[in-house]
């Protein structure tokens, strides 16, 4: 998922100890899968630095998880009739991405082509986490205009400062004493004053938004842990930071497009209006099994019987079509439908 765009939210101010709590889903499933799926990332990092082999991690994450929720993308847009018809001639942006990273190999450029999709790749895991706090911003009715710019500073702030100082150290980019405080600096001073900002809050009694808040408190430091760990690993630490940040996004956006996808293809109508795509929704096992199996054919069958560095590249554009479709189907504002089928409207 890419960043939800939300209508504007607010904040209300209620008698002390009385705190709105609207979650997207319910209390104890966004507990469970938006927020406490950040565990498996933290366990992934902990069992990492502990000496655990990285294969079974990296199968896990690869076939059962992150993988598969890329292909997931493809139950709410190729195979949905109406959205086809919405999209129409961008569908076809994958052509020219699976041509992005052959292209970069044959040129050369190969090394520099794997670091620019990762960062792409985090960069989208970002605007996930983004899309969340907006969503649950939303559901809280949270819109003073100062928490929203302090939230949105702090958030990214928070998830791009650690991808900039691993990007900078394994890269020797501006390589120097400087640099850590440069960045560290600023952020602890933001850091500060949003930390500052809560606590005057519940200090006067103003409402808190404490599902957003419990998800800050889990992305964060991830965050932080992830991309600290993998920098021990050089260039080759993308692997050590992709596995516990790709499972938590992963499990978050599995969770949620099964939650619309229930809710969008569940009526009478659907069947005729959206095709296959209402089908795909009956129940659970055949949505993950037609995301692990589209994954398995497209993205893992194609590197093992071609196995070359080209080929490997070229997977890259699967990945990078989903980046792009998620910017255009979370849009909420613009989208009535999506916006009754995450519960956001009647």
């Amino acid at each position: 998922m890419s960043s939800l765009t939300v209508p504007a939210p607010t904040a209300s101010i209620l008698a002390p100890g009385r705190a709105p709590a609207g979650w997207i889903i319910s209390r104890r499933e966004d507990l469970t899968w938006f927020i406490g799926s950040s565990l498996a990332g933290y366990a992934a990092v902990a069992l990492m630095w502990a000496g655990f082999p990285i294969l079974p991690l990296q199968a896990i994450w690869f076939f059962g998880i992150d993988g598969p929720h890329v292909l997931a993308t493809v139950t709410r847009t190729y195979f949905d009739k109406a959205e086809r018809q919405k999209l129409g001639w961008f569908l076809w942006i994958i052509a020219p991405m699976l041509l992005v990273g052959p292209a970069a190999a044959m040129t050369g450029h190969v090394a520099l082509f794997f670091l620019a999709a990762f960062v792409w790749q985090q960069f989208h895991v970002v605007k996930q986490h983004f899309g969340f706090v907006m969503l649950y911003k939303a559901k809280n009715k949270e819109r003073d205009e100062t928490d929203r710019k302090l939230d949105r500073w702090f958030l990214l702030a928070s998830l791009f400062a650690p991808l900039a100082l691993f990007v900078a150290k394994t890269q020797r980019v501006f390589d120097g004493w400087w640099l850590g405080p440069a960045i560290l600096l600023p952020y602890s001073a933001l850091a500060v004053t949003w930390l500052g900002r809560q606590l005057w809050k519940w200090r006067a009694g103003i409402a808190m938004n404490w599902p957003k808040l419990t998800l800050l408190a889990a992305v964060v430091p991830l965050q932080w842990l992830a991309l600290g760990f993998a920098t021990r690993f050089g260039i080759a630490g993308t692997l050590e930071a992709a596995i516990p940040l790709g499972l938590f996004h992963g499990l978050q956006y599995h969770r949620l497009m099964w939650f619309h996808n229930r809710n969008r293809y569940s009526t009478p109508e659907a069947a005729e209006r959206n095709g296959l795509a209402a089908k795909l929704a009956t129940n659970v096992a055949t949505y993950l099994l037609v995301a692990i199996g589209l994954h398995f054919l497209l993205t893992f069958m194609p590197q093992f019987l071609f196995p070359s560095q080209t080929v490997s590249a070229a997977v890259w554009g699967i990945a990078f079509t989903h980046y792009l479709l998620d910017a255009k189907i979370w849009r909420v504002r613009s989208d009535k439908e999506l916006a009754v089928a995450l519960r956001l409207a009647r």
